[in-house]
């Protein structure tokens, strides 16, 4: 079955720090993206002509309604760069919802969710769905970015009670360092009190790779959401392909992911 593919509006584009912003759209009809979950994402383009012909992909952040939904952006290349001057009223093709998603919240577990900077969105949206689903005291937020700019959304986790942890390269927010040592702590703690944990996290490459390292070495179930460039979003292009273990050496971050269970990658 092909992607949907649909229409919207910006509705806001509502600047944060350090060169965030969320883009609110609306489509004229109900979308699919209304049953997102958190980890899936969609192909996003302006009507830009020939320039930039390919969409850009972006983590579903909150499936408001069934019209409305929102993404997190930070500027990095032409594409977010024209987004950021986006204003109520212009318009984008979505593709989407697409991938595979991160396991629901569930009692019998704590799910640690580990984000690093723009990594955010699909951790934010499953806290988002435990607390709705009545699981809030489930799930634990550890975030880290390089200074207290990076470091977006956290009255929304304050204001759902959702424990959260915050660490910054600079030191400026939370505890000085990276995201990874304050869940190394975690870990020794659920490890001595006999409490079953699994990782989720999201985040640049390197951080997710030492996520990986350590919760291989804790035997603690990890789950990666991983970031790759993706010119179609739906397994045509075969450009964001990811090594994995097993029989085939390859799988494709779009359709296979972007969630990857932490033994299954090649790295």
């Amino acid at each position: 079955m092909a992607p949907a593919q649909f229409q919207v509006d910006v509705v806001t584009n509502r600047p944060l720090t350090g060169g965030y912003f969320v883009l609110e759209l609306a489509s004229a009809h109900a979308n699919p993206v209304a049953d997102a979950v958190p980890g899936q994402f969609v192909m996003l383009r302006g009507e830009w002509g020939r320039d930039l012909l390919n969409g850009r992909a972006f983590s579903v952040l909150h499936a408001i309604d069934e019209r409305r939904f929102s993404v997190l952006l930070k500027v990095f290349g032409r594409g977010t760069a024209l987004m950021q001057q986006m204003q109520a009223g212009d318009r984008l093709t979505v593709t989407g919802p697409l991938g595979r998603g991160f396991p629901a919240p569930q009692r019998e577990r704590t799910q640690l969710l580990v984000a690093g900077g723009v990594g955010i969105p699909p951790l934010h949206l499953q806290a988002r769905v435990a607390v709705a689903t009545g699981l809030g005291d489930r799930v634990e937020m550890l975030y880290g970015g390089r200074s207290a700019a990076d470091l977006v959304l956290l009255d929304e986790l304050a204001s759902w009670g959702v424990t959260t942890v915050l660490a910054t390269e600079d030191g400026s927010k939370g505890e000085q360092g990276r995201v990874t040592a304050p869940l190394q702590a975690r870990l020794e703690r659920a490890s001595a009190s006999g409490e079953a944990v699994e990782i989720l996290s999201c985040g640049p490459t390197p951080m997710l790779r030492a996520v990986r390292s350590i919760g291989l070495a804790q035997g603690v179930p990890t789950y990666l959401c991983l970031e790759e460039q993706m010119a179609c979003g739906f397994g045509v292009c075969l450009g964001c392909a990811v090594p994995v273990y097993g029989a085939k050496p390859y799988k494709y971050c779009c359709t296979d992911g972007p969630v990857f269970e932490a033994n299954e990658v090649r790295w």
